[in-house]
């Protein structure tokens, strides 16, 4: 419906953006908004009274009057710009005094995104509070059972409550209006995130009647490092401000100053102005287009998760599910457990991280993580989900793309087994090398990265993964690999032998006098197989009678991750993952070193 207004696509017709929740792609209006800015009328905004100073003020100040028509702000004077909900969360949480607040508790809820839980962690130790925790389902579900929860736990002993308006990590629409009315009657200050609602619901914060509400530019299709922090007018005159320096003052002393009234008061230092008129263009777009977007957005939702419903090697977390298993209870239930167009999921068989490697290839973004959850995931009892995102440019089309990618993918990871490590036509030379390898008495050891390719034929994974042509082959090399790692026994699958800062556990330790590892995904298994046969190569005997020490130490200095690099494997990983292994890395080297020494 929308599509043909976002530039993005106009140039990548092949892309299918399934990723919205983390980032949306920007509106025409938006990015001409910008370009106008920078190219007639760029200056600075409130200090200067030449004309296109005038003019960059009063287009700065017509952002701010159109955000708070998108969101019903009894003024304009209450919204503030800054660089996203982030800082407008930090600003709230460093800004708040003693005296603004009655209780003694924080009430977050068990979804909230880090950025939503770290700022109140620093509030409570400043200001001798604790933090409570409202529950959701194992499920991730919030319904009937975990909103009686909620209700009971709004309590005058609750100082502040901060909640997302909708879940960043499972879609989840909270009743915030509800919420903060029953806040309200107990004095609790109310902090609403908005983030994941702006471009997919009308908010109507005099409805919701919060003390603040925030949300971030990018998440609805402005530009990225502008957001707005929108609060009650006898509380931002309260609370202090976190950035301090230009502009944000009427008088400076080298002993003290007067701050400007809200909103400037907020907004010290130069602002991201065409930012600032971005977000102005895109708040035009929603408010404009909101009811055409909702109902786009719904027949869409209701495609994927039908979709997503009828795989059964996928188990759904948040309100979709709950939403698909409530078609016969009444409608205040399903209304309760409803949610925007985002679908988190785990896969019973395969890992995240080796479904999602593949689904890139087939230029289908979607996100793969804990979504800066952490807790959330703990709550589930996983490491992370698959997360499906729609915004308005989504199409029917972009849905039937994504469900025949994870199909395609899902068959990928299963046949794996038909694939023969090694072509027959290799063998023969393969085990010729590898005779070599094993009459080692000879063999000249060798630390220098440029011997990677000679060294790679001998040693059979390397040697297939080097006459794989293309990520895709290559991946199904990894795949297959998988299957020669010297796997670690459960038992030893302890803390003491884990690798943290990987995408998936991972666990690295000697057993049998063998260097041994285990992940839960494929690749990464597949990825230690072909580091631990360049160990193994690197750390044979020079003699047949004894361990050789020069051996030892080449295998614990040598570059792995350049070896990786060479074999043109490292260019199609995550940055996550490129942590993740050189972690790995790093773990092996000193197993290495230690064994040695025993």
């Amino acid at each position: 419906m929308f599509k043909n207004q976002f530039p993005f696509f106009i140039n990548k017709p092949e892309q299918v953006y399934l990723d919205s929740a983390a980032t949306t792609q920007k509106h025409q209006s938006v990015i001409q908004a910008v370009n106008d800015y920078h190219c007639l009328s760029s200056a600075t905004v409130h200090r200067s009274a030449y004309a296109i100073a005038n003019e960059a003020t009063l287009l700065f100040e017509q952002a701010r009057d159109l955000t708070a028509q998108l969101i019903n702000s009894p003024t304009a004077e209450q919204i503030v710009f800054n660089s996203g909900a982030t800082e407008s969360i930090n600003t709230i949480a460093s800004g708040l005094q003693k005296k603004m607040i009655t209780g003694n508790k924080i009430l977050i809820l068990a979804s909230e995104h880090h950025a939503n839980i770290l700022p109140w962690q620093q509030l409570s130790a400043r200001l001798g509070l604790s933090i409570e925790v409202v529950n959701i389902s194992d499920k991730g579900q919030f319904t009937q059972p975990e909103y009686a929860a909620l209700l009971k736990q709004l309590s005058s002993d609750v100082a502040i409550l901060a909640m997302a308006h909708v879940s960043n990590a499972l879609g989840n629409i909270y009743p915030v209006e509800e919420v903060c009315r029953l806040a309200n009657q107990q004095n609790i200050l109310t902090v609403i995130d908005g983030t994941q609602a702006i471009a997919h619901m009308s908010v109507d914060v005099t409805a919701i009647n919060c003390d603040f509400y925030v949300f971030s530019g990018h998440k609805m299709y402005a530009p990225t490092g502008v957001g707005v922090m929108y609060g009650k007018r006898t509380l931002l005159n309260e609370l202090l401000p976190l950035r301090l320096g230009g502009e944000m003052i009427t008088r400076v002393s080298f002993t003290d100053a007067e701050y400007q009234a809200p909103p400037l008061k907020f907004e010290g230092g130069t602002p991201n102005i065409s930012g600032v008129i971005g977000l102005g263009a895109a708040a035009t777009f929603l408010k404009s287009n909101m009811h055409s977007i909702q109902q786009h957005e719904i027949l869409l939702s209701k495609l994927l998760s039908d979709g997503l419903e009828k795989r059964h090697d996928i188990r759904l977390f948040g309100n979709v599910s709950a939403h698909l298993n409530q078609r016969n209870q009444n409608v205040d239930e399903v209304t309760l457990g409803c949610s925007i167009g985002l679908h988190s999921f785990v896969f019973s068989n395969h890992h995240l991280h080796d479904v999602a490697t593949l689904i890139y290839q087939k230029n289908i973004a979607v996100r793969v993580g804990h979504h800066c959850a952490m807790p959330l995931m703990n709550v589930l009892n996983i490491n992370g989900t698959m997360r499906v995102s729609i915004g308005c440019y989504t199409t029917e089309q972009d849905i039937q793309r994504f469900f025949h990618a994870l199909d395609n993918t899902l068959a990928e990871l299963d046949e794996n087994a038909g694939y023969q490590l090694i072509p027959k036509s290799k063998q023969q030379d393969v085990n010729q090398h590898t005779d070599k390898i094993n009459n080692a008495n000879s063999i000249s050891h060798c630390n220098d990265n440029s011997t990677v390719g000679k060294v790679t034929e001998t040693l059979p994974i390397s040697f297939n993964i080097k006459q794989a042509k293309g990520w895709d082959n290559q991946y199904r090399q990894l795949l297959l690999a998988s299957k020669n790692l010297n796997t670690l026994p459960v038992e030893m699958r302890l803390n003491e032998n884990a690798v943290f800062g990987c995408e998936s556990d991972l666990w690295i330790a000697y057993s049998n006098d063998q260097l041994c590892a285990y992940s839960q995904s494929k690749i990464i298994r597949g990825i230690l197989a072909l580091i631990l046969e360049k160990v193994m190569y690197l750390n044979t005997p020079l003699t047949n009678n004894h361990r050789d020490q020069k051996s030892t130490s080449i295998a614990a200095s040598f570059d792995y991750f350049a070896y990786l690099t060479e074999l043109n494997l490292t260019p199609f990983f995550s940055v996550g993952r490129q942590d993740g292994i050189r972690n790995a890395i790093t773990a092996i080297k000193a197993k290495l070193a230690i064994h040695h020494k025993t």
